[in-house]
């Protein structure tokens, strides 16, 4: 008799938590409280956008963001050859191309695309008689070789004439490093100096997980529930601040100070080098032409000149030099955007009420850069 007594009070708490959890819900969706999970795990590059997501981005600026049913920010679009007398761009990068802080309108790839149109000078030089297509692959976190797992499993079926690879010095080339990573691929040079590509993540107890059958469900269940939105929200800001926290040290970080930017090692320079040639050999293979641009970083256009590092374009000179001797044209926009900020007092990264200076390209930081690229492409 014991066993009935005690079906009825687990159930009668069964029923509540329901309840709760429904009227959480209804709370939510009513007040507009949603945190849609951009990203999903991808066998090929570890992780990717989520195809068809959309929402805002809240954590660093605010923008609303749609993914297309392929997997990257850009209206529908059919694998394909563009329109003949078209133009069309694919973007590669990470979080300062995928620019989920803006919306897609203010990105500097749509800014670029409009200039690009406008320009009659730019359209007769290039023979244009259509329309100009700027395609953003960009993926919050990549280094060069997810960029160019993206190339290989995504971008290339779209057939662009240019392929422009944007770089963040900031974190780039330290992304490159041999070392292991729990959530993508690793590339290192082999013995004879040819790159291996290393797929240990998939044997993570975390990649079995959102692989396996109540992963996937969760995972879905996830994008449909506020509450669970809201969970997983939560978790990631604990998650970052732990980390902001152990970066500080023992003692709490400032919000006003200069960010500093980590010097590569010489295996994730080694590394970078082969990436790019793999690149650049592989889009040549595909019929098109591979460019590269620079972003800033924070440190390169601090709004205070006597505290930013003394030679901060170091890492851009030997980048440089490894694409000048590869043939592959190169713009460096860090000096750039510096010398607009001293002339004009600009304030290119960072968000209103949060820490000026930091994190990725405001508004001015998209349209100047847009701007410097398009002024680029042009030249003859």
């Amino acid at each position: 008799m014991a066993r009935p007594r005690l079906l009825v009070p687990l159930l009668a708490s069964a029923v509540g938590l329901g309840f709760a959890l429904l009227v959480a819900e209804i709370g939510l969706r009513l007040m507009g409280v949603a945190y849609p999970a951009f990203y999903r795990v991808d066998a090929a590059r570890g992780y990717g956008l989520r195809p068809g997501a959309e929402g805002w981005w809240t954590r660093e600026g605010r923008g609303w963001v749609r993914i297309n049913q392929a997997g990257f920010r850009h209206a529908e679009l059919r694998p394909g050859p563009a329109a003949p007398g078209n133009l069309r761009i694919a973007v590669l990068g990470d979080s300062f191309t995928e620019a989920l802080q803006v919306d897609e309108a203010v990105t500097w790839e749509r800014q670029l695309q409009n200039r690009l149109q406008a320009s009659a000078h730019c359209r007769v030089r290039r023979g244009l008689g259509g329309a100009v297509e700027v395609l953003n692959f960009g993926v919050g976190g990549y280094g060069t070789g997810q960029e160019l797992l993206t190339w290989r499993h995504l971008a290339r079926f779209y057939r662009p004439q240019l392929v422009l690879l944007a770089l963040y010095p900031g974190n780039d080339f330290t992304d490159n490093s041999p070392d292991p990573q729990p959530d993508r691929p690793v590339f290192r040079l082999g013995p004879d100096g040819r790159l291996e590509q290393d797929d240990a993540f998939r044997r993570t107890a975390a990649y079995r997980w959102r692989t396996s059958l109540p992963g996937q469900w969760l995972d879905a269940l996830m994008n449909h529930s506020r509450v669970l939105q809201l969970a997983n929200e939560s978790k990631n800001r604990f998650a970052a601040l732990l980390r902001l926290r152990s970066k500080a040290g023992a003692g709490p970080a400032s919000a006003a100070a200069i960010p500093v930017t980590r010097p590569a090692s010489e295996s994730a320079w080694a590394v970078t080098a082969a990436l790019l040639t793999a690149l650049d050999q592989e889009v040549r293979a595909d019929g098109a032409r591979l460019l590269v641009v620079s972003v800033s970083s924070p440190d390169q256009v601090w709004p205070k000149r006597a505290e930013r590092p003394a030679d901060p374009f170091a890492q851009e000179r030997r980048l440089g030099g490894l694409l000048q001797a590869r043939s592959i044209p190169y713009l460096s926009l860090g000096p750039t955007l510096q010398l607009e900020v001293d002339r004009h007092g600009l304030l290119l990264h960072g968000f209103a009420g949060q820490e000026p200076g930091h994190g990725h390209w405001n508004p001015e930081g998209h349209r100047l850069a847009a701007a410097a690229m398009a002024d680029w492409l042009c030249r003859p």
